[in-house]
């Protein structure tokens, strides 16, 4: 019962938003200092795809990530740049299409921006 209680506090927690330094950063310096970041943790394989004002950064994938270790590095990923650079940070990948072959038969279509 008492754990229940915990994650609620979380649940009603507000968001984080993005400090005034992230705001005031150029695109191309938020993404220097994003490398950097990737950089010290060895992920060679990430680029950055596109930074907002809102603190989401979107990450290409150069080569295929297994997805029972997709979510664990993302989440470090995301706790580290939280920590370095802005609190309000949050990361995902870009979205890719639907590599399966009978979906595509079907017509059924998933498209990214």
């Amino acid at each position: 019962m008492t754990k229940n209680i915990n994650l609620k506090k979380f649940a009603i927690e507000k968001t984080p938003l993005t400090g005034s330094r992230w705001l005031k950063l150029s695109i191309s310096e938020r993404e220097h200092i994003i490398n950097l970041e990737l950089k010290k943790k060895k992920l060679n394989d990430f680029e950055v795809f596109k930074t907002s004002d809102d603190g989401q950064i979107v990450f290409k994938v150069l080569n295929p990530i297994p997805s029972s270790k997709r979510s664990d590095i993302l989440l470090d990923l995301e706790q580290d740049l939280k920590e370095s650079i802005d609190k309000g940070l949050t990361v995902w990948f870009e979205p890719i299409g639907d590599k399966s072959k009978l979906r595509n038969l079907r017509g059924i279509k998933f498209q990214s921006e």
